[in-house]
């Protein structure tokens, strides 16, 4: 997989109360954005949370994904609920998953849908309030699922679909950590100075 440019992405989201429009030209190709629930209120930051990790995906890898689907296991049919998708082998209910991709098709788009409900409960209450961490979940799911695109249709290679989805979702969340978080990596460093004499001190009492 090629490396990822580093790049910082100017605003791509006009907002309206429910679907984010998003202008389709050679500088933009973020999806657009789409809030379906039933009977449940998201946290407040969960869909900026979305936007800002959209924003550093390189946007020749968003072309063809025209949306992203933010919903609620109630928020789904019946029949979607008793749906099973491919997980690691095995076969999971579409309901008690964090998120999916279905591919385009001659009748739709290329979606993805992410299950807030359960991206919430799978995550911890007080990292929404810490600015780094509450990225760590959401950015997981949401660049597991683009993963799931970019191998369908711009990076194709001959392996196991849920590793290659977990390689990019790694490599994007760094991307995205390098340019959106870059004050992080100072303290980072300074502790990891300050703490190295001590493991190593623990390492040879042990």
């Amino acid at each position: 997989m090629p490396p990822l440019k580093k790049r910082r992405f100017g605003p791509c989201f006009r907002h309206t109360s429910i679907v984010t429009t998003i202008p389709q030209d050679s500088e933009s190709a973020c999806p657009t954005i789409v809030e379906s629930y039933r009977d449940f209120e998201p946290p407040a930051s969960f869909r900026r949370t979305v936007e800002t990790l959209l924003h550093y995906v390189p946007p020749k890898y968003l072309i063809g994904l025209k949306t992203i689907v933010l919903t609620n296991r109630a928020g789904l049919t019946s029949n979607k609920r008793k749906h099973k998708v491919w997980s690691r082998n095995r076969k999971v209910r579409l309901a008690e998953s964090l998120g999916s991709y279905s591919r385009a098709s001659k009748s739709s788009p290329a979606t993805v849908s992410l299950y807030v409900d359960n991206v919430v409960e799978s995550g911890i209450a007080w990292w929404n309030r810490v600015p780094v961490l509450r990225y760590v979940v959401a950015g997981k799911v949401l660049y597991h699922e683009i993963g799931h695109h970019i191998h369908a249709v711009h990076r194709p290679v001959h392996e196991q679909r849920e590793n290659v989805a977990d390689d990019w979702s790694s490599k994007l969340t760094k991307h995205f950590y390098r340019e959106h978080c870059w004050y992080i990596f100072p303290f980072l460093y300074v502790l990891a100075r300050l703490t190295s004499p001590i493991f190593k001190r623990l390492q040879k009492a042990a």
